[in-house]
């Protein structure tokens, strides 16, 4: 069985945001079109299984994860310095 990734809309434009990237990067990063990203984060579309596993891999390898606390709620970490 495939583990299916998957993050929240809104965390996927503060990760975007976090690490400097433009929708266009991030589409670049993922290996996916672009507006797969715009719809994404403007609610119009949920992304197949795959295409969100491809997104949340370009966060990780970016450095940025999603966390999650035992109340639900949900952010992202940074798990590498990304200033550089």
């Amino acid at each position: 069985m495939i583990e299916i990734a998957a993050m929240d809309r809104r965390l996927v434009k503060a990760a975007r945001a976090a690490l400097g990237w433009s929708q266009t990067e991030l589409a670049k990063r993922a290996g996916v079109q672009r507006l797969v990203v715009v719809r994404y984060e403007n609610g119009s579309q949920v992304p197949h299984a795959r295409t969100m596993n491809n997104i949340v891999e370009a966060f990780r390898v970016g450095g940025i994860e999603e966390i999650y606390r035992e109340d639900g709620a949900s952010g992202i970490v940074l798990t590498k310095d990304i200033g550089a």
